[in-house]
């Protein structure tokens, strides 16, 4: 992956979109107009395709946003139809929590931090937002969204970028194409299979929010075979020192069986329902473990938790792959590592094999 280091440019970059989030927008056109500006600069004397690439696509997303802004302060009482996601809006979306409960997605760094801690200190008391994590039953998640709460819906389209052998997924709310929210790059160059991929904030392209490491599978001679069997997928969030890893119950099934993870202390699987195909994006749910009876002994097994948090529907066409749904309630860290599950799953589906 390339890596842009200007710290001026990046620096107007971001500023830009968070001004925008304040609703400071002559503040924040200066500075879009100040960001491709640096942006133009790089694109013209990169030395690499790929440098050259990522320069551009944020270029153009910049001069989108130009005339949205111009539009509003002509009005004077107008308003961002979208809030773009920063860095800012995470943070606020964890630090002001739903209902009076902490945010998963602050319990979670809270909690790697405390165990990694706690390993050097024993007596090491954990911090008031996760005791109830440290009970012999921790409460789930799950129940606790508000279903009144309307959940949020993104599509994804996908460009390919032909210079060097990657693709641009990208996220926006539907009703809204020109609001793109989320990036997700995967690169092929000289690979057979897709091995790791980034997902951005749009607002953010120096560097990925969350980085995602996808294990190998043993090539079938059938590329889209091969692209069906379950694999153990690891995410590395910017915010957490613990990556979060997708285990499947069996390595290689076709199609993807149940991938499993951890996350704020409490258990998650992502469960594929069944098609003519297999080809269909995954539903998540929270889980629980608990015994059950057969003829012969007892054995471990995994039952649901309220209702499914995270779920997509597959679509073939010219230009939206898919459409992903989050359930109303999830915090933005949360629901950004969903949505990153989901579209490295739709990524290895579209182009991670060639065998």
């Amino acid at each position: 992956m390339a890596n842009i280091q200007d710290s001026e440019i990046i620096h107007n970059s971001n500023s830009a979109f968070f001004e925008e989030h304040y609703g400071n927008f002559d503040e924040a056109l200066s500075l879009h107009e100040a960001a491709i500006s640096g942006l133009n600069s790089i694109i013209k004397n990169a030395s690499g395709e790929e440098t050259r690439s990522i320069a551009q696509n944020q270029a153009n997303f910049h001069n989108s946003r130009l005339p949205l802004l111009r539009s509003i302060l002509e009005q004077k009482n107008g308003s961002l139809p979208v809030i773009l996601p920063t860095f800012q809006s995470a943070e606020d979306s964890i630090l002001s929590g739903c209902s009076g409960r902490t945010a998963i997605g602050l319990e979670e760094p809270l909690l790697c931090q405390y165990l990694l801690e706690r390993f050097e200190n024993p007596d090491l008391s954990p911090p008031s937002q996760i005791k109830q994590l440290m009970q012999p039953s921790i409460p789930p998640y799950a129940p606790t969204l508000d279903p009144s709460l309307p959940s949020k819906k993104y599509q994804i389209i996908v460009e390919a970028d032909s210079l060097n052998s990657s693709y641009w997924l990208k996220a926006h709310p539907v009703g809204h194409p020109d609001q793109i929210c989320y990036t997700l790059r995967a690169s092929r160059w000289a690979k057979e299979q897709l091995d790791n991929v980034s997902f951005y904030r749009s607002t953010e392209f120096a560097k990925p929010c969350i980085s995602v490491n996808i294990a190998s599978v043993q090539a079938t001679g059938n590329k889209a075979f091969a692209s069906l069997k379950g694999r153990p997928i690891e995410y590395i969030t910017a915010n957490s020192i613990r990556p979060v890893v997708e285990m499947p119950d069996i390595l290689e099934e076709r199609p993807w069986g149940p991938q499993k993870f951890l996350y704020g202390g409490r258990n998650f699987a992502w469960v594929t329902p069944e098609t003519l195909n297999g080809l269909q994006l995954p539903v998540l749910y929270e889980t629980e473990s608990v015994w059950s009876e057969t003829k012969k002994n007892e054995r471990k097994e995994h039952a649901v938790v309220g209702k499914r948090l995270c779920w997509g529907d597959f679509k073939s066409g010219i230009e939206t792959a898919a459409t992903v749904e989050i359930a109303g309630g999830v915090d933005q860290l949360f629901e950004e590592l969903l949505l990153a599950s989901q579209m490295t799953k739709l990524a290895i589906f579209l182009f991670g094999h060639d065998s």
